[in-house]
């Protein structure tokens, strides 16, 4: 396959269709999926067409990839909101040029019964259930409902759909992709090659999912906090990302590395650059300068970062507790949260640590304040909350 789309490519004797999926399953994408957007920019470069498909129809069924348990549906006016912000955030990186954006309703909203049948027709159920998340679910004896087994046919036929020449997808999309290669032979189209990418960890050390938002990084994320992740992330993970996060030339990727494996570069300077280079690539190398700037005024200086989220609240601060006000702001997830960051002293209000869970008011007698309270939990998470 591999051989295949290198063959093409070297002939350029003609225009390949090159497509990749994404399921509008949370409103953003994020700096896993730049990997292949990045290498689909190169190939719109090279005049090939870019097919960009937004899975209205499979978000609703969820994915059941590397998934124990069936996703729950969602609705078709969730989904297609989610969809809309997908849109400009593909032309982050693929260039409008040789490329379109289509929505999987051009098909799928003509089905019938009859198709759905048709289409169902062409697999087993054995194929289906050999997936290794579905064999986990038997094990467990855990329920597989219907729907999951159709998800990778419904994928697999935007292929036939669009009539594509390749399939990009991550590592955990290969048996869809393959399935839409056997679907178009089945269907008298030549099959498709596949360009698989790795995926990419989040802040937690396992893969980014657009599921695990608080640990991903957003290409819609300020140039601040692009750098602030990246700055958290673990020192294991640093050659993974400067691989494959970045668009630094593999010499000098290597170059990086082996200073950083021979312990001539500290791990800290070699964050850094990464960082810079991830945030310049996201937005501008001036706001990557900025954010470093920004990024050792917080946390060496201890000083509030320039730009910073704000939030009205309905509370009162002679009665509402400092453990409700960080539920509120969502600085703690939950109330048992809150408490432990207030015992473990990382908590201040302008400033100021917080010692024990009173109301605000005696806790920051400025509550009243007009421009309201500045909270900050742990080194870089800010809120300035005014109440009313």
């Amino acid at each position: 396959m591999l051989g295949d789309l290198r063959s093409a490519l070297a002939g350029g004797e003609r225009q390949l269709r090159i497509k990749q999926g994404f399921d509008p399953t949370h409103a953003n994408l994020h700096l896993g999926h730049a990997i292949s957007l990045r290498k689909l920019r190169k190939l719109s470069q090279w005049g090939h067409e870019i097919v960009l498909i937004v899975g209205d129809w499979t978000t609703q069924i969820g994915d059941p990839t590397d998934k124990e348990v069936s996703r729950p549906m969602k609705s078709r006016d969730e989904v297609m909101a989610n969809a809309k912000t997908y849109l400009d955030q593909f032309h982050l990186i693929v260039p409008r040029e040789n490329a379109r954006v289509v929505l999987q309703d051009e098909w799928y909203g003509k089905f019938g019964l009859r198709d759905v049948i048709e289409l169902s027709s062409r697999f087993t159920a054995q194929q289906m259930l050999a997936r290794e998340e579905f064999r986990k679910r038997i094990e467990k004896k855990t329920p597989i409902p219907i729907k999951d087994l159709l998800y990778p046919l419904l994928q697999a036929y935007d292929s036939v759909a669009i009539k594509a020449d390749v399939e990009f997808g991550g590592t955990d999309q290969l048996f869809n992709i393959l399935a839409g290669r056997e679907l178009q032979e089945m269907l008298g189209q030549p099959p498709q090659s596949v360009f698989i990418v790795p995926m990419l960890e989040g802040l937690d050390g396992d893969q980014m999912h657009k599921s695990k938002p608080a640990t991903a990084i957003w290409l819609v994320d300020s140039a601040s906090e692009i750098y602030g992740k990246v700055m958290s992330i673990d020192d294991k993970l640093m050659p993974h990302y400067y691989e494959w996060a970045t668009e630094l030339p593999i010499e000098e990727v290597r170059a990086t590395l082996d200073a950083l494996a021979r312990k001539e570069l500290h791990p800290r300077e070699a964050k850094r650059k990464l960082a810079r280079t991830i945030t310049a690539e996201l937005h501008s190398a001036e706001e990557a300068e900025e954010a470093e700037r920004e990024f050792d005024r917080v946390h060496k200086e201890g000083a509030a970062p320039n730009t910073v989220r704000t939030m009205q609240l309905p509370l009162d601060p002679s009665t509402t507790l400092v453990s409700e006000l960080l539920t509120s702001t969502g600085l703690a997830t939950s109330k048992s949260t809150a408490l432990r960051l207030i015992d473990q002293g990382g908590v201040r209000i302008n400033e100021a640590p917080v010692k024990t869970n009173g109301p605000i008011s005696t806790v920051a007698p400025t509550a009243s304040r007009a421009d309201g309270l500045l909270v900050q939990v742990g080194k870089r998470n800010f809120v300035r909350v005014s109440f009313g």
